[in-house]
């Protein structure tokens, strides 16, 4: 559960006064609150369950939402819960090719066939079943937001991560393998993160160039995987480490805002590549920090004082209510549809999340991912009866 500051005017300067005493009149209408849950009623539609909700919420239990913190550790990333209002809490962890354990458990969850191998089996369905499977086995370890699938376009051959990305070299494909991807984690209840937004194609440098694209290129080349996830309904988007056109990634409002929001129709949340966040850039599209809270806290500390960027716009005007409502909808909404409201907490981080059928699928996966070559007019120095088998088998 959300810890609540202890906030009193006596000991506040006089600049951050007004904040503090409006946030302890949050508090303390947050600790009396008994009444029913109407957001809690299954046969609503999401988004009608997230405004429920979110009229009920104090403006502190919004922000609370912004920020990643480290308490519920050994998952990569969480935002505890509420109990007050029901809001569980969010786990999220890595999962290009299923869960990620940092071998704290080995052999306990399945290795699933890379990204770049789904995209190769050019199969919705095996897309889907991959999806599928390491969303239950998500489920089974406790967590609840997959970071995955990679949709990044593969633009530099030696890129170390084009492994990870269902794209290969080809949009189209990225938008319909990233999006059945999609279906199958989100069909099993757990939250899809698309990554990495945008323009992530070379991991050399990457947390200070910038790829400078022009827009042509970025809706016919880079775009169209992340199309496929939001015609998917992805319920997070995660913004890179680069630069775009001399920007951040994550405090870009052409990529974010603009483009991702507004052309795009993305409704879920975006939230930072852990430590990619410069700014509390909320107004240009970010609606999370992860993993902790540098920037996007907007809570004051106990003495009343705004020790972080959001706290600071939020007090001095920059950042209205309206811009804070529309980031806890985001979040809020996808929580809703992947129905983590709907069912108690469950599963381990040290549970055994394998089983035959899982292994099943996944060799399934990786057989349909195999290519032939035929050595056409000996382009490799191979004789006539010699079979090169490329890659980790």
């Amino acid at each position: 559960s959300i810890s609540r500051p202890h906030l009193t005017s006596s000991s506040v300067k006089p600049s951050c006064a007004a904040l503090a005493r409006t946030m302890a009149s949050m508090v303390v209408g947050a600790l009396a609150f008994s009444g029913l849950r109407p957001w809690m009623t299954k046969s609503d539609p999401p988004e009608k369950r997230a405004q429920l909700l979110l009229a009920e919420m104090t403006q502190f239990e919004k922000l609370h939402l912004f920020a990643g913190n480290n308490t519920m550790a050994p998952y990569v990333g969480a935002v505890t819960g509420n109990d007050r209002l029901g809001i569980p809490a969010l786990t999220l962890n890595d999962g290009p090719q299923g869960f990620r354990d940092n071998d704290k458990h080995p052999g306990t969850s399945t290795q699933m066939p890379s990204g770049l191998s789904v995209g190769a089996t050019w199969d919705p369905a095996m897309a889907e079943l991959w999806g599928k499977t390491m969303a239950e086995e998500f489920l089974g370890k406790g967590s609840n937001v997959q970071l995955g699938p990679g949709l990044c376009v593969a633009r530099v051959p030696y890129n170390g991560r084009n492994f990870e990305y269902v794209s290969g070299e080809d949009p189209f494909l990225g938008f319909v393998i990233g999006g059945a991807s999609i279906n199958g984690i989100q069909g099993a209840g757990v939250i899809a993160n698309a990554k990495h937004w945008v323009n992530n194609n070379q991991e050399t440098n990457r947390t200070t160039q910038s790829a400078d694209v022009d827009e042509r290129t970025q809706f016919e080349i880079y775009y169209p995987p992340f199309e496929g996830a939001i015609k998917a309904k992805v319920g997070s988007v995660m913004c890179s480490y680069n630069k775009i056109r001399s920007k951040w990634s994550c405090e870009n409002p052409e990529t974010l805002k603009r483009d991702l929001k507004e052309r795009l129709g993305f409704d879920g949340w975006v939230m930072s590549d852990w430590g990619a966040t410069h700014s509390a850039s909320i107004n240009a599209g970010l609606d999370q920090e992860m993993p902790g809270g540098s920037k996007m806290t907007g809570i004051p500390d106990d003495q009343g004082i705004c020790r972080h960027e959001l706290c600071t716009a939020i007090q001095n005007g920059s950042v209205t209510n309206a811009t804070i409502d529309d980031s806890a909808l985001r979040i809020l909404t996808p929580m809703f549809r992947m129905g983590l409201f709907d069912r108690k907490p469950s599963g381990s981080i040290s549970a055994n999340v394998t089983s035959p059928e899982h292994t099943a699928a996944a060799r399934k996966i990786a057989s349909a991912s195999m290519v032939l070559l035929k050595n056409e007019g000996a382009t490799l120095p191979l004789a006539g009866s010699s079979i090169n088998v490329a890659g980790c088998h």
